[in-house]
């Protein structure tokens, strides 16, 4: 438990979400036309590889505060 009464996240939350996030980016590019999208992800670039890496390092903050799996 934490200070707050809240169990804590599980190694496996933090994966979740992490991978949840990551599918929400590429969905977003995914659903630009063909003919737009290379042009798009190149000029969104620095957002995009700064978004993941932003998400990479919230997940491995909360992989090492995380409950470490039972058994």
């Amino acid at each position: 438990m934490t200070v707050s009464g809240m169990p804590r996240p599980t190694r496996a939350d933090a994966i979740v979400d992490l991978l949840h996030g990551l599918e929400r980016l590429v969905a977003q590019y995914a659903a630009l036309p063909d003919d737009e999208r290379a042009d798009s992800l190149a000029r969104n670039a620095d957002r995009i590889t700064g978004e993941i890496g932003r998400r990479l390092h919230v997940a491995r903050v909360r992989l090492g505060t995380a409950r470490p799996p039972e058994g």
